[in-house]
């Protein structure tokens, strides 16, 4: 049986006028790893602030498991401005003094052989990154909230990186969210999928299940409208009809050529799914 870990009731967050988060309601388990996508906008960086603590919502609660308080939530945001005026050795003193961290564990930022003396903002993206990484790796967090970052580092610090994300998974039991704008890097990482459209969730599938459930049709004739299209373009001179959930039934009523999609165009096509929406709205 999945150990509950955090739990999510009745989020609701607004600013100003504009509801962010609508009346959210979802749990999450014990090492799962969670991909959450949506177009700019949808709600995706909110939620993940909420779950770290950084936003209060103005209604409803985020839940953890006993024993997870702050120490055990790392927190790795899209601004990495973290301690930026600090040096690197006073930036890990810092950290380590406020989460009661015994001993800093430099596994991940030795071989990049950083200066203690640097400034923290005069380092490059990924390298901050890293070093975002490495106090939070200190924790032994049982939850990880990573911020759409993994698609600014280069492909060797990317690599770095989500080896010491799959280790934590693996060694910690942690739970990670991922917020991410490409995937092809992560695809064969997260075992759920949550897709987030005006503050709610709109998809929320095991990876497997997802990319089972949804296939891509190439047809030059009319859909018929029982088919459930999330969204229809045209490409190369032919209409492309992303179908969801493509069942058995439907297949043997509809007898489409359909083609499997990875994730990156899973959720490409629930994007533009909704931007076509919100043009026809």
């Amino acid at each position: 049986m999945n150990e509950d870990i955090l739990n999510v009731s009745g989020l609701k967050v607004k600013i100003g006028k504009k509801t962010i988060l609508d009346g959210i309601d979802v749990g999450f388990s014990k090492g799962e790893c969670v991909l959450i996508a949506g177009a700019n906008g949808a709600g995706k960086s909110t939620f993940l602030k909420c779950l770290a603590g950084v936003i209060l919502p103005d209604k409803g609660e985020v839940s953890y498991a006993n024993g997870i308080g702050p120490e055990k939530i790392g927190f790795i945001s899209d601004r990495l401005s973290l301690f930026e005026n600090f040096t690197v050795k006073q930036g890990i003193d810092f950290h380590t003094r406020v989460f009661g961290i015994e001993s800093f564990d430099s596994t991940l930022i030795d071989e990049l052989r950083f200066d203690p003396a640097q400034k923290i903002k005069h380092l490059s993206a990924g390298e901050r990154t890293l070093f975002n990484l490495s106090l939070v790796w200190s924790q032994q967090p049982r939850v990880l909230l990573i911020d759409e970052i993994i698609h600014v580092i280069d492909p060797f610090l990317r690599d770095k990186f989500l080896e010491a994300v799959i280790d934590l998974m693996d060694r910690c039991g942690t739970t990670v969210f991922m917020v991410n704008h490409t995937f092809s890097e992560i695809e064969k990482i997260p075992e759920r999928v949550m897709v987030m459209a005006d503050g709610r969730f709109i998809v929320d599938e095991k990876s497997e299940v997802l990319a089972a459930k949804l296939k891509k049709v190439i047809s030059d004739t009319e859909i018929p409208e029982e088919v459930p299209l999330i969204f229809s373009q045209e490409a190369a001179g032919t209409h492309e009809h992303y179908v969801y959930p493509f069942s058995p039934e439907l297949k043997e009523r509809f007898p489409f050529e359909s083609i499997d999609v990875d994730l990156n165009e899973i959720i490409k096509a629930y994007i533009g799914g909704e931007y076509a929406k919100k043009r026809m709205a």
